[in-house]
């Protein structure tokens, strides 16, 4: 009999096991909306053949008395029609798989703990799993390009290029927070579809880039919800950066860092030009290597510190609780570009759509694109979100055509 496999957590995957509870656990979710309903048996033989690429996500999260690990699973998945809210918890016990693949009509859905791997690494599995379909169900020759070895694909970046670097001070005081009432034990999710060219042609009359111009109508949609005593309060929105590309790294673990985009209405800067111009000089200073590095090296660090302890398991798990409690009122929100999906030229042609949600303590928002659809996906703890309405309002006054479907789960 083989010996069971087992794999070290990265530091990020430490820090969502460690404020996981049964009731709040971070989960992702990537869909792909195909031309045709989806055929059951075919997409669970794709899956099998999509483990047997990427072994390493099949794997349960184990409990020691130091550490948490990730331990190789020998449980079967099944692919099942869709019956559970989205983003739903995942983990009840220690024999759990951290993801999950369901399907409903012509959709696709993978869903997975953030303990399992980032957007950046999941979205590997996932396309494999589409490109998969598409060759079993419609007896087409696929291409997909691995690039990585199983010994890259589990390699913890984080540890490998963590070094001390100097920490860069940030502003984290009196930072706004959207205050409304909630959904009870409940999260709304919005897709909202659009034309990516038409959006791409507005954030160029801007002098800027998709991500930018998104930004910008996002904190415009915030300002719109200023009381007369919120404008000396500061915007902090939160943006995951893909860190791979920085440092050559092919690992499937997470392996992210944060830049924050920080705007302060009081200094009278309100209209939408004026907010872009802050935008574009906030993301050319704070998207670098240098601050990145800062960033994430104090992230690292400050986990390091309470992990390196030989301490037991449940006292570094209120470490990390306290340090989650602390960094949640450093932040509005936070918005994540996946950037644009892309298949192969012969899974393409089935594919109409890709949409990315999160799971979300009050609101969220993550973009993906794919040809010339452009999804916001959007999370939200709030009965009426007034800064998702001005959001849209505001792309539709710009001309922008938007689809929306929405789900209260």
């Amino acid at each position: 009999m083989n010996e069971t496999k087992w794999y070290k957590l990265d530091n990020v995957a430490f820090y969502y096991a460690s404020i996981k509870t049964k009731k709040r656990q971070t989960v992702f979710r990537f869909s792909c909306v195909l031309k045709d309903e989806v055929d059951k048996d075919y997409l669970q033989i794709a899956l099998k053949e999509t483990i047997k690429e990427y072994p390493n996500f099949h794997v349960t999260l184990k409990k020691g008395f130091f550490w948490y690990y990730l331990e190789e699973s020998y449980k079967d998945i099944k692919v099942e029609k869709e019956n559970k809210p989205i983003c739903h918890k995942m983990i009840y016990d220690d024999n759990d798989l951290l993801y999950e693949v369901t399907y409903y009509k012509n959709r696709i859905n993978l869903e997975m703990s953030h303990i399992l791997s980032d957007g950046r690494g999941a979205l590997e599995f996932f396309k494999l799993l589409i490109s998969n379909y598409v060759k079993y169900n419609y007896k087409k020759k696929v291409e997909v390009e691995n690039v990585s070895s199983e010994m890259d694909r589990v390699e913890d970046s984080y540890d490998k290029y963590f070094k001390k670097s100097e920490r860069i001070k940030e502003h984290h005081k009196n930072v706004y927070h959207y205050r409304a009432p909630e959904l009870k034990d409940k999260t709304r999710f919005y897709e909202v579809h659009t034309n990516l060219k038409k959006v791409l042609d507005l954030a160029h009359k801007y002098n800027t880039s998709l991500t930018g111009y998104l930004i910008s109508v996002l904190i415009y949609s915030i300002i719109k919800e200023y009381k007369v005593s919120d404008y000396d309060k500061l915007i902090k929105l939160e943006i995951p950066v893909d860190l791979r590309g920085f440092y050559n790294s092919n690992s499937l673990k997470n392996f992210f860092g944060i830049i924050t985009i920080d705007f302060r209405p009081s200094k009278g800067n309100l209209e939408f030009d004026e907010i872009v111009k802050v935008v574009n000089t906030e993301m050319k200073e704070r998207l670098t290597i240098e601050r990145l590095e800062s960033r994430t090296n104090k992230m690292v660090s400050f986990q390091k510190l309470i992990a390196a302890r030989m301490l037991p398991l449940f006292i570094k798990e209120i470490g990390m609780r306290i340090i989650e409690s602390f960094t949640s009122k450093m932040r509005t929100t936070n918005l994540s570009n996946v950037g644009a999906v892309k298949f192969d030229k012969a899974t393409d042609k089935y594919v109409e759509s890709v949409i990315a949600l999160t799971s979300t303590n009050d609101f969220q928002f993550t973009i993906v694109s794919n040809k010339n659809d452009l999804c916001i996906g959007i999370s939200s703890i709030f009965k009426y979100n007034n800064i998702i309405r001005n959001y849209v309002r505001y792309l539709r006054d710009n001309g922008v055509e938007i689809v929306i479907n929405t789900e209260v789960i």
